[in-house]
């Protein structure tokens, strides 16, 4: 898929998006590889920078020469070193972990998110993109549930937005989901994952929800407006 949505449906679904997401709302996109969750995700960080936001994206992979070109001209930072200045609003954050042992990995990942969670905390105003809850939040990898759980809670008062890309919904801890304002969420027909979607939208039931998301083709998002009585519409980045 493209880089950015090019369907005229989808361009105005989410340019009504743009206009009711405020910052200090969180968003979950959740699909498996290739659903295009990345594509819908680097549109979102889009909207925040276009009405004055920044971005910061925390990767978590080592080096990949696919990342470095879709974020062309954004500015990598290896450590969260200092706050960022006025004209800094597009930063990857990205440690170089690359000939590193596994242990060492996991802890320059975990010092650097932590700094970096810390910080922007205590500002504010920043759009914090996940690029991968899995990750993140498995006690093998990174084991950062807690923390991440945290930061949707805390962030929120202080007007700092979380955009949390998952394959799926259950590799995320349950206290995230009180904090979610809009949800983006793929094709899944697995129990677990649908018990945790079921209550994120007030204007259907749960049977219905579920069927819905049940239905989604490849690359279908059913966009849930999780504290609206709106109904939850179908997103499709192609149409």
């Amino acid at each position: 898929m493209n880089d950015s949505p090019t369907g005229k449906a989808a361009r105005e679904q989410l340019n009504r998006l743009a206009l009711q997401w405020k910052q200090g709302e969180h968003i979950l996109v959740s699909g498996g590889t290739g659903s295009g969750k990345t594509t819908l995700a680097r549109h979102l960080d889009e909207i925040r920078i276009r009405r004055g936001g920044s971005v910061v994206v925390f990767v978590c992979k080592a080096e990949d020469a696919s990342i470095a070109k879709h974020y062309a001209g954004w500015t990598r930072w290896t450590e969260w070193h200092r706050r960022p200045g006025p004209a800094e609003n597009r930063i990857l954050l990205w440690p170089k972990v690359k000939g590193k042992n596994l242990f060492e990995q996991r802890r320059l990942w975990r010092k650097t998110f932590a700094e970096a969670l810390d910080d922007i905390g205590a500002k504010g105003k920043w759009t914090v993109h996940l690029d991968d809850a899995l990750f993140m939040t498995s006690p093998v990898h990174l084991a950062f549930g807690r923390e991440i759980a945290m930061a949707h809670q805390m962030l929120r008062s202080m007007k700092g937005t979380i955009i949390t890309l998952a394959q799926r919904p259950s590799h995320l801890p349950l206290e995230v989901y009180a904090c979610i304002d809009h949800a983006f969420v793929g094709a899944s027909r697995e129990a677990a994952d649908l018990k945790r979607l079921a209550n994120l939208d007030g204007s259907s039931s749960s049977k219905e929800l579920q069927q819905m998301i049940a239905a989604n083709g490849k690359h279908d998002f059913v966009w849930i407006k999780c504290n609206s009585r709106a109904a939850p519409e179908r997103v499709n980045l192609s149409v």
